[in-house]
């Protein structure tokens, strides 16, 4: 089985923190994406789409971070689409509620946030409790609540961040280094910052150092992989990979999953140093390995062919006591 195949698959199943989630149909195995703005449909969950990113925000409502719009519903009745539409805090057809196992749904009314159907394949609203409208945060076992609004900033007069905000005629779903040289987090604490600039720098971001492993191939030694475990994913993140050899060259698109783990798929003759980057704006963590063909197999194969071997013993078991039984 390919290495790459087998990170992934172990990938899929870490957890991860992250700024943002994905709102996860177990039933269907699918996320939410937003489509277009009147379009919010389900698609096979990628954390790297940003059509898939959202976020709470104060008054019980849910932002899309590629759009800057929150979910809402067209109507507050049975079947009504689910949309996004422009952030309106005392719109009650924006504000959402968990309920009993992972029931989720419009808040104070039996309206639930639905799959939608065969002939109706956009998001809905939906009185019937089924396990279509039930939802989590993918990559969790954890309904939506669980990862609720915490505020980022406030002004010297307690005033909180105003999402989404207006800045130079674009909207913001978080905090922002925008027009700003020295690198430093802020926000608007008006809708319309162009109007009343108004704003308050944002609590600082800590990220973890990240921690790297390199599981080596065994029988092409210059083809490994490795896995860069980033820790807490932020909207500005950005990570990469720094490859020091005889070649020196920076990966910078990784296969990430669950918000926080990714792996780089490289070619690079021994001896080599790989470095994981995780870069927030001024901010660089990084750490590294260095790789040599003499370390032998990882542990990453002694574990899967030990597991391998010791199904083939089970195996050659059953079919010796079958044989016997059936003499």
């Amino acid at each position: 089985m390919n290495l790459l195949y087998i990170l992934l698959l172990v990938l899929w199943s870490a957890v991860s923190t992250t700024s943002f989630f994905l709102i996860y149909n177990k039933d269907h195995n699918k996320c939410v994406y937003a489509a277009s703005a009147t379009v919010v449909l389900t698609a096979p969950c990628d954390a790297s789409f940003k059509a898939q990113r959202f976020r709470w925000i104060s008054s019980s409502r849910i932002i899309s971070l590629a759009l800057s719009l929150c979910l809402g519903a067209e109507k507050i009745e049975d079947k009504a689409k689910v949309i996004l539409q422009p952030c309106n805090q005392s719109d009650p057809g924006q504000t959402w509620e968990c309920k009993e196992e992972n029931l989720f749904g419009l808040k104070g009314y039996p309206l639930h946030l639905n799959y939608g159907d065969y002939d109706e394949p956009n998001m809905m609203l939906y009185k019937g409790t089924g396990v279509w409208s039930h939802w989590l945060i993918y990559g969790t076992d954890k309904n939506l609540c669980s990862r609720g609004y915490q505020e980022r900033a406030s002004d010297p007069f307690g005033k909180p961040c105003q999402f989404p905000f207006k800045f130079n005629g674009q909207w913001y779903a978080d905090c922002t280094v925008g027009g700003r040289s020295d690198g430093l987090l802020w926000c608007a604490t008006v809708k319309d910052y162009d109007t009343d600039e108004q704003w308050a720098f944002c609590h600082p971001i800590n990220a973890s150092v990240p921690s790297i492993t390199v599981f080596r191939q065994m029988q092409d030694r210059e083809h490994v992989i490795v896995m860069c475990s980033f820790g807490r994913r932020f909207i500005e993140s950005s990570f990469q990979l720094s490859v020091e050899g005889d070649h020196s060259n920076t990966l910078k698109n990784p296969l990430c999953y669950s918000g926080e783990k990714c792996v780089f798929d490289v070619n690079v003759s021994t001896p080599a140093s790989f470095t994981c980057v995780h870069k927030i704006n001024s901010v660089v963590h990084r750490h590294s390995e260095t790789y040599t063909d003499e370390e032998g197999v990882s542990l990453f194969y002694i574990y899967f062919s030990s597991s391998i071997a010791g199904g083939l013993v089970i195996m050659t078991v059953a079919v010796i006591v079958t044989a016997i039984r059936s003499k």
